[in-house]
């Protein structure tokens, strides 16, 4: 747990803005990233935010820049109150009208921006659902589309493929909504690769996808005929350079912190440290088996990435959850596997789950057979049962998921 809890600190939101942002009030010289701005130079400085880390990341942006922001707008799932910036609650993982109606009221609010203006953007993991504003279809129909993809295990490059298509935000056109405003863009990374233009479907980024990819996956899953849609029409991500080029997309947090700091508790406490992958990706159950598998004595094993699920049962559950179900089976009796929701919500309440000897000791006494909760993809329910749920609560931040197996 000392390994894990070191991954969740290094990816604290506001120690992240700390560390990439700062402000010479004297000076009225704002950096980023190594790159200065110089705040005299703007009519108004706008900050807008949408994800799981918006609210935290605005609240640090507002201390650093005392009475220097003229307005702003955060769509994120945390209540709270940020003076002259206005704060909605949206719903995840599925947008509602509640969100389109937020995205609405920001989009209105940067609809006059000029050269004159800076707006400081904060795009971290879960804006794809909170940042909505569909193309031609109802949002019910967005949400059918995601959800069936979804459950067939798409991947969040293909999902995010055709969020962007089906969207009139995603794929840069946000940045093509502030333009010909200068835009610093903090964005919190929670896909594999780090890919910049996935992230929350990259609103501020030139996307590299084109329609014809968006349909390529609707059709590779037979999506419309699940959705029991006639068609769907897709929209083109703008392309042309000027849209994009007073845009700083700026990589705030990203999984391999996660991984550096885990790596050195880890050798700290004595164990050999090896990489499994910063990017993981798969079938989560298959994930489970060949974890523990490659997990060798005196080892740590540690990784971050996400998998995904095909769903084939009705139980409850996350891809974290089912990850350590599938991998309880080969655990050995010195080895001990956690597996975690770096926003601390694995699809439930719970962020993950810890399992050793002792979790398969626990479910032999409760008659409990791990195979059917598998094939219910019921992972919840018997963690619930055997007490190795990994609860966090909210912990305000949003990378990827993580793992460490260790070994004696």
């Amino acid at each position: 747990m000392e390994i894990a809890e070191a991954g969740f600190a290094a990816i604290n939101t506001k120690a992240a803005v700390k560390r990439i942002v700062s402000y010479n009030q004297k000076k009225q010289i704002l950096e980023v990233a190594e790159i200065k701005y110089g705040l005299a130079d703007f009519e108004r400085v706008m900050c807008i935010g949408f994800g799981k880390a918006a609210f935290d990341a605005v609240s640090e942006l507002q201390s650093i820049l005392p009475d220097k922001i003229t307005c702003g707008y955060v769509i994120d799932l945390k209540e709270g109150s940020l003076g002259n910036i206005i704060c909605k609650v949206g719903t995840h993982p599925y947008p509602t009208k509640v969100n389109i109606d937020a995205t609405k009221e920001l989009l209105a609010m940067l609809s006059n921006c000029s050269e004159k203006d800076l707006v400081l953007c904060v795009v971290s993991g879960g804006g794809s659902a909170l940042l909505c504003s569909p193309h031609d279809m109802t949002c019910e129909q967005e949400v059918s589309i995601i959800a069936a993809l979804t459950v067939k295990g798409a991947t969040i490059q293909e999902l995010n493929t055709v969020r962007k298509h089906i969207s009139t935000v995603k794929g840069g056109q946000l940045a093509k909504t502030m333009y010909p405003a200068t835009v610093i863009s903090l964005i919190f990374s929670d896909v594999p690769g780090d890919d910049l233009s996935m992230v929350a479907s990259g609103p501020t980024v030139m996307d590299k996808s084109f329609m014809k990819d968006a349909a390529a996956v609707l059709k590779n899953y037979n999506i419309l005929e699940v959705c029991q849609m006639p068609l769907c029409n897709l929209t083109e991500t703008p392309k042309e350079e000027k849209y994009f080029k007073n845009v700083q997309n700026v990589l705030a947090v990203s999984p391999k912190h996660a991984l550096a700091a885990m790596s050195e508790r880890a050798e700290d406490l004595g164990f050999d440290v090896k990489v499994f992958s910063d990017r993981f990706q798969g079938e989560a159950r298959e994930l489970g088996q060949k974890i523990v598998a490659q997990n060798q004595k005196r080892q740590a094993l540690i990784g971050a990435g996400e998998s995904t699920v095909t769903i084939t049962g009705k139980g409850k559950g996350g891809r974290n959850q089912e990850m350590a179900l599938a991998a309880l089976s080969s655990i050995t009796e010195n080895q001990v596997l956690v597996c975690a929701a770096s926003d601390g919500h694995d699809n439930t309440d719970a962020a993950g789950a810890i399992v050793d000897a002792g979790t398969k000791a626990r479910a032999k006494a409760l008659g409990l057979n791990l195979q059917e909760y598998l094939n219910n993809n019921d992972s919840y329910n018997f963690f619930d049962a055997v007490g190795d749920h990994l609860i966090t609560g909210n912990t305000e931040a949003n990378v990827s998921d993580f793992f460490v197996c260790l070994k004696q």
